[in-house]
């Protein structure tokens, strides 16, 4: 049997990828471990005579434009942030352009792996005495020795799998974070493949599609239901035709409104998050209306990521910490970096869409449902979120007619 290297590279490559983005072991290490491992891909990307693309270029200048702006407006960038911007850019291109078109596809095996490692592990924690086995004795046995110092304690892990299963309004039920920190980001990044799946496919009900919503609803993840409610009714109505759009559309208004009203940790949750924006606690619409507060000071091209300017200098983790991952961007970046950020994610999809013959318009859908998971959780920054916006790179201006034996 031979190996094939190519594609084991790619894998590792596209790891790497989702493993600085949401695995605490690696994301939650100093940047000198990213620095570390981008000779990986660096090495692969020279090896394959890859060459630098010019919208990459116009990404970095563009970049540094904002930087500029930022500095002028508050006379402060410490290079750390410079710095840190530029390497997670760099590190998120290197890798895409080198795995090519197939990024995508690999995203899917990953996150599919990933869900069902995770049965492994998160069905025999209903047993109190394997969920403690867990947090005592084996996830100790990976501790990073180059963790970032923070006042946040690195959720129990192993790598493969997040010991992190309790929730809000869930009862006994216990949430499945996969590798990933908490269930929320899991069900995020299942969404994300999901995305691809439907695009690539042209199929929501496949192998893969199960197993993924399977794994999301296993996360028990408000914001992610919610979005799989959404994507569930797109697909009705660009995979159908009229008559079966004026049957089941409905429907699933009635299935969506009758789980909103009588599951807890959907409609319950959502309401008493809205009903907390005057409190102190800092929920998704407080820390939202908080970051359009700070966006005022600096709208075009935000406040940048020091926090001496993006947070007047508090350096409280627990105070400056924001679950809005859209306005906090929005504030970090402003409506410059913001626009042209999201514009270039929109683009990516589109592309994508063209290149396996997908309707264009689900583009728009799936800028909105990327939107919607960062909504709750703090993605944009992520490496492979910043990979999604360099997505067009890949696929634009290519034939619709390709070889796709690797769906």
């Amino acid at each position: 049997m031979k190996i094939n290297t190519t594609k084991i590279t790619d894998y590792l490559l596209v790891y790497l990828l989702v493993a600085f983005s949401g695995i605490p072991f690696f994301y939650r290490a100093r940047v000198e471990v990213l620095l570390v491992c981008m000779l990986f891909p660096l090495a692969v990307f020279i090896y394959r005579r890859k060459r630098i693309d010019k919208l990459f270029i116009a990404y970095v200048v563009v970049a540094m434009v904002i930087q500029a702006g930022q500095m002028l407006k508050f006379y402060y960038l410490p290079m750390t942030s410079f710095l840190g911007l530029h390497i997670r850019l760099l590190f998120a291109y290197l890798i895409i352009r080198t795995v090519g078109t197939k990024f995508p596809a690999y995203f899917i095996t990953l996150l599919v792996v990933s869900v069902v490692i995770s049965w492994l592990f998160y069905f025999p924690s209903y047993i109190s005495s394997f969920e403690s086995l867990l947090t005592d004795r084996i996830t100790p046995l990976f501790e990073h020795p180059f963790y970032k110092a923070s006042n946040y304690k690195v959720p129990d892990n192993l790598i493969v799998y997040t010991a992190n299963t309790k929730g809000e309004a869930i009862g006994w039920l216990k949430r499945n974070s996969g590798p990933f920190w908490e269930p929320g980001a899991f069900a995020g990044f299942i969404i994300v493949a999901l995305l691809f799946n439907v695009i690539m496919s042209k199929q929501l009900l496949n192998r893969n599609g199960v197993l993924l919503m399977a794994g999301l609803i296993t996360t028990f993840s408000t914001s992610g239901l919610v979005v799989l409610g959404l994507l569930i009714t797109v697909y009705v109505y660009f995979r159908s035709n009229l008559l079966k759009r004026l049957l089941l559309l409905p429907v699933l208004l009635i299935v969506f409104i009758t789980l909103y009203n009588r599951v807890d940790f959907i409609g319950a949750k959502i309401q008493s998050k809205i009903a907390f924006t005057s409190q102190t606690y800092n929920t998704r619409f407080k820390s939202g209306l908080t970051d359009l507060k700070d966006l005022t000071k600096s709208p075009f091209v935000g406040l940048g990521q020091a926090k001496e300017t993006r947070f007047a200098g508090e350096t409280d983790e627990r105070t400056i910490h924001r679950n809005n991952g859209v306005t906090n961007f929005l504030a970090t970046f402003g409506l410059v970096g913001f626009s042209l950020y999201f514009i270039l994610m929109y683009s990516s999809f589109q592309s994508l869409c063209n290149y396996y013959g997908f309707d264009r318009r689900f583009a728009v859908w799936a800028l909105l449902i990327i939107l919607m998971i960062g909504f709750s959780e703090e993605y944009f920054s992520k490496v492979f979120f910043m990979a999604l916006s360099m997505m067009v790179i890949l696929f634009a201006g290519r034939d619709e007619t390709i070889d796709k034996s690797h769906v």
